[in-house]
């Protein structure tokens, strides 16, 4: 995600934005005034404080009503001002009274305050005003736990200087921020001796003093605003294509950083192809010391956590990689609605894998999306995707990422390939140094299809929801016209307000063959005439998940992520475990304790008649899966003396550990979730992790890696239609 918002996304100011829907002579993409900042920073890990002497060159334009204003955080204090030359008394500086911090030692939520400065009526300035301001103060907010039973959002800071690491972004307010502006940099940045910092590009020299280096870079790219990373780093370099590659790693990880530098320069091969020259000098991976996944121009910090483990994969590095086209080069607006993060999503998470030929990958990926638009949204709490601004929920992530991943993904079938990444490639041809907004997009592609799309963006961005498909008395005969043909008939209701696009069909027929088909839905009834060549038994309905339907809970797989989003949630412990079995589930628990709408029960002997969802733990989840009278996993899940068979696959080793989700056999649309191992030991690596696997029916793990994962069918198929006999 790119920089620049509550949580390390992007922060805007709030301005008047006037947009050409359809004009193609007229640029709807706007341009910002542009603030050039020399910068004299210093800082003190140990203190928590920074020093800054920032000189701003401000155009003319930008000064109204003789002042200048701008936002600059409440616990810095300004120590002296000089405005082309002149110094002025702080006494003629007015400032909003910072808000209270709720502790002495650290900085309040809310840490901005707005200074405005006036303008002696004798001041010249033809071209641009110079405004050199002192101040100090400390930034201590330490990061916060987000919450959640797996990484949605960073941890939650303001800002914060301390010997375990420094992290100033546009949320700290730490150098003066006029309102609707874009920046530029020169930065002299002064560390205790041991410390290196990364930031919005190329380090120019290197200076050491009694135990201190300074840093010089110049950022000539407008930005949004200006994010420092620092913190005791090793740091490895490499050249490619004339484009400095870098990690920032802790010293326990500096090991990695081969595979992150190779994994750069491989993503950037395929995307400089796909979108054009990459907008910067540098790239930096950089350790952060709290949980994140940040994309900002040049760099991007990831948590330890990530790092450590080596996510090199498109959805983590890929990811924020694209990002330095979409949201760090061509800007977005997220108060008009935040496009960015479906485009990177589509780009990166998504179409890395059909680009580089992994056809089954980019298959799990448009099914998983589908999956999570339905697992984590339902028709009562849906939103449009136009509403949607940055992720703080997996409701968010659902419509955000996802759902507008698959739009694009939906665009490009209506549209084609060729015509799709020419309008891909014209955002950043027309949006580079520039905010371009959900009707820019919509201009954009209406212009390059030479087709007016509007009815596309309005039902698919604008509206909340997604087709919801009823199939009505299909019946199968001889074609009359046609002898030797079959036909099917029918009709496609939708509920109000309907959907219009192209459904993929597949037809399975007699003697094996299958025939292929796509079906254009109006938007309330379609009826259905398809000819086949010959006897046909069973309809697929996108089989390949191209287009997005609404789907029940009961046309899903069964799954942990079933259980997770189930407002009625049980986890059922062993009554008497032993400690090592205790000690093995022990991180879940704590994990699980605290969530809301939970009930946590320790029996041996569970009751599962209550509608609901249920988590069963250890000796007790082996023992129900084991009884066939008990177990909800009949016909795909064996237990026995010799091992655990699933699906006909035998495991039997005492270091594995597994996971299995099954329907609830009295209650559709409910689970049953079992997690356990054939030892203690298999289970602890898992515990603390087990939500990061909350998308397969069932995943078994050997010393905490997973060595198989699958699904099992829905009790009701949205895919399948077994067809009537003629």
């Amino acid at each position: 995600m790119p920089q620049l918002s509550r949580f390390g996304f992007l922060v805007l100011f709030f301005y008047t934005v006037v947009l050409s829907l359809m004009d193609t002579s007229t640029l709807g993409a706007r341009i910002l005034p542009t603030i050039h900042h020399e910068m004299e920073v210093t800082l003190s890990p140990d203190t928590h404080e920074i020093t800054v002497l920032d000189t701003l060159t401000i155009p003319s334009t930008l000064i109204e009503s003789k002042t200048v204003s701008f936002y600059l955080n409440s616990y810095l204090t300004l120590k002296s001002l000089v405005m082309n030359g002149m110094s002025l008394p702080l006494s003629t500086v007015t400032r909003e009274a910072p808000i209270p911090s709720p502790s002495p030692n650290e900085t309040p939520i809310q840490t901005k305050q707005r200074i405005t400065i006036p303008i002696a009526s004798q001041t010249q300035f033809p071209k641009s005003l110079k405004v050199a301001i002192a101040y100090h103060g400390p930034i201590n907010d330490p990061p916060q736990a987000s919450g959640g039973l797996r990484f949605v959002r960073p941890d939650e800071t303001n800002g914060h200087i301390g010997m375990e690491g420094i992290y100033l972004s546009s949320e700290t307010f730490w150098h003066p921020t006029p309102e609707s502006t874009l920046h530029t940099y020169d930065l002299a940045l002064t560390l205790p001796e041991g410390w290196e910092a990364v930031t919005q590009g190329k380090p120019l020299s290197h200076t050491q003093a009694s135990g201190t280096h300074t840093t010089t870079w110049r950022i000539q790219t407008p930005s949004e605003a200006l994010t420092v990373s620092a913190n005791r780093f090793t740091v490895e370099k490499r050249q490619w294509q004339g484009i400095e590659i870098a990690t920032y790693l802790f010293p326990e990880e500096a090991a990695l950083a081969p595979q992150y530098l190779d994994a750069t320069i491989e993503y950037l091969k395929v995307y400089t192809d796909l979108l054009g020259p990459y907008p910067f000098s540098t790239f930096a991976v950089a350790e952060n010391f709290f949980p994140s996944g940040l994309g900002m121009p040049a760099f991007t910090l990831l948590g330890q956590g990530v790092v450590r483990r080596g996510y090199t994969h498109p959805y983590s590095l890929g990811h924020e990689i694209v990002h330095s086209w979409f949201g760090n080069s061509v800007f977005n607006d997220v108060s008009q609605g935040n496009w960015v993060e479906g485009l990177t999503t589509y780009l990166s998470n998504y179409y890395y894998d059909e680009a580089t030929g992994n056809t089954q990958e980019a298959f799990n990926t448009r099914r998983r999306m589908h999956y999570e638009y339905n697992v984590y949204t339902s028709p009562e709490d849906d939103y449009p995707i136009r509403e949607f601004h940055h992720k703080e929920t997996r409701r968010d992530n659902a419509v955000g990422y996802q759902k507008a991943a698959l739009v694009f993904h939906m665009l490009r079938q209506e549209i084609g390939d060729q015509v799709f990444f020419n309008g891909v490639r014209q955002i950043i041809q027309e949006g580079t140094g520039r905010y371009i907004e959900w009707p820019d997009l919509e201009r954009i592609f209406s212009r390059v299809s030479a087709r007016d799309l509007g009815w596309f963006f309005t039902q698919w961005v604008s509206r909340a929801g997604a087709p919801d498909l009823d199939w009505k008395n299909l019946s199968v005969k001889e074609d009359p016209q046609q002898p030797g043909q079959q036909l099917i008939t029918g009709t496609i209701t939708q509920q109000n307000p309907g959907y219009r696009g192209t459904l993929p069909l597949k037809i399975e027929l007699e003697g094996g063959d299958t025939h292929s088909t796509n079906l254009h839905l109006s938007e309330m009834l379609t009826s259905l005439a398809l000819q086949v060549p010959a006897r046909p038994t069973k309809l697929r309905i996108d089989p390949e998940y191209h287009m997005l339907r609404r789907l029940d809970r009961d046309q899903l797989p069964p799954m942990l992520n079933l259980w997770e989003t189930d407002p009625n949630r049980t986890v059922i412990l062993p009554q008497s475990p032993t400690p090592a079995e205790e000690k093995a589930y022990e991180s879940l628990v704590q994990r699980l304790k605290h969530q809301p709408h939970l009930s946590i029960v320790s029996t041996n002997k569970p009751d599962y008649t209550p509608p609901g969802s249920y988590l069963t733990v250890g000796t007790t989840a082996q023992e129900i899966l084991g009884n066939p009278s008990l177990t909800p996993c009949k016909d795909k899940v064996a237990i026995s003396s010799q091992g655990i068979g699933i699906l006909n696959l035998h495991y039997d080793s005492p270091d594995m550990a597994f996971l299995i989700s099954c329907q609830h056999p009295i209650h559709p649309g409910h689970v049953m979730t079992f997690f356990f191992g054939l030892s203690p030991e298999a289970m602890m690596p898992v515990s603390r992790l087990l939500f990061f696997y909350g998308w397969d029916s069932y995943l078994v793990y050997q010393q905490g890696r997973v060595v198989a994962r699958g699904l099992f069918d829905p009790v009701h198929s949205a895919q399948e239609i077994i067809l009537p006999p003629p």
